[in-house]
């Protein structure tokens, strides 16, 4: 291994040693802070791996765990940064499990398999952890707009440009050097990204932004209080003048039915208030405790539903008219948005409401 090489890779361990401290000191006893861990260990165990003797066995085995989880790790973590209300879909341990059984099977299989066979796991095993690296940028893709926390916005972009892209060209590199010489200069290029990353990620992390992670993710449920007692604005003489007046603006814009718009984003309510997107989302985030826009939209929809399928002149309606005049585009959302709230479907919670 050439000296650059391990230059490079050496300074990005320690980079990345210094990110994972601090958010094991910090973050540990959060599941989406134990996730971005293990990603991090991961990193570390990979590039450490090529300056290191062959193991084999059960010490191979411990080296590249953590290595063959990274892709399934980032995943989850992504899922509970950026989708805290919903639970992880069921469906998707199969991928995970799927990814770590083809990568045990190309690198650590018990029994011989055949150099056939190996490669046939490999390609496999390549393929679905890209597919969950996908799943994980396009994770942070979703709902980006709605986001209301300044610094989980940050965060996921960061994550999707340098993060998602970083695993996105190893493995595509792994891929593509499998069964040919790799190039000389290959090796300190990827250990110089590396670096390049791990320096801007611990500049962000500990000097520039030292809270966006404790403001990005969601605390456990113990201590995140009901959307009950989150609900009402604090008193009003603790915002400014043009604050208070842009309160009472869109207070009175929501209860006049401005929740109803098909697909409002926040950008259009904020165009709509006359004011800037920036602002709107420091006001519902800050002083209503907001976290998603959605979430907010939510609030006064799942409202209005609920009285109607509590009203006797209303019983004829469908639910699915309901959903569509409160401003949901099909049933399901409104479906899952209802159930959050009452633990009970829409047909349910009128059959409670209005029994035969």
């Amino acid at each position: 291994m050439t000296s650059g090489y391990l230059f490079f890779s050496g300074g990005a361990c320690a980079l990345l040693l210094l990110a994972a401290t601090k958010v094991s000191v910090h973050h540990r006893q959060l599941a989406a802070g134990r996730w971005l861990i293990l990603v991090l260990l991961g990193v570390i165990c990979y590039l450490l791996l090529p300056t290191l003797p062959p193991f084999s066995g059960l010490g191979g085995l411990l080296l590249h765990l953590p290595i063959i989880l990274v892709p399934a790790a980032f995943w989850l973590f992504t899922h509970l940064l950026c989708r805290e209300e919903e639970p992880f879909p069921p469906w998707g341990w199969l991928p995970i499990v799927l990814s770590i059984v083809f990568s045990l099977a190309a690198n650590h299989a018990p029994i011989p398999l055949g150099n056939k066979t190996e490669a046939a796991f490999f390609n496999l095993s390549q393929f679905t952890r890209l597919g969950l690296i996908g799943l994980g940028m396009f994770t942070l893709l979703g709902q980006f707009h709605s986001d209301l926390v300044e610094e989980r916005r940050r965060l996921r972009a960061i994550l999707l440009i340098a993060v998602g892209t970083y695993m996105l060209i190893v493995i595509g590199a792994e891929s593509l050097f499998a069964y040919r010489p790799v190039p000389d200069g290959v090796p300190t290029l990827h250990a110089l990204l590396a670096s390049l990353l791990s320096l801007a990620a611990c500049l962000w992390l500990l000097a520039l932004s030292p809270s966006a992670i404790g403001e990005s993710l969601s605390q456990p449920l113990a201590e995140v209080p009901l959307i009950e007692e989150v609900l009402p604005p604090p008193p009003l003489p603790s915002l400014d003048e043009p604050q208070q007046a842009q309160l009472l603006k869109l207070q009175e814009h929501m209860e006049n039915g401005g929740y109803r718009y098909t697909g409002l984003t926040i950008r259009e309510l904020a165009d709509q208030l006359g004011t800037r997107e920036h602002l709107l989302r420091t006001l519902i985030n800050r002083h209503l405790g907001y976290r998603n826009f959605n979430e907010y939209l939510n609030h006064f929809r799942i409202d209005e539903a609920s009285a109607r399928l509590a009203d006797p002149g209303q019983a004829h309606l469908p639910v699915l008219s309901i959903a569509l005049d409160i401003g949901y585009r099909s049933l399901s959302p409104f479906n899952a948005a209802f159930k959050r709230r009452h633990n009970q479907t829409p047909t349910e919670y009128r059959r409670d409401k209005l029994p035969a």
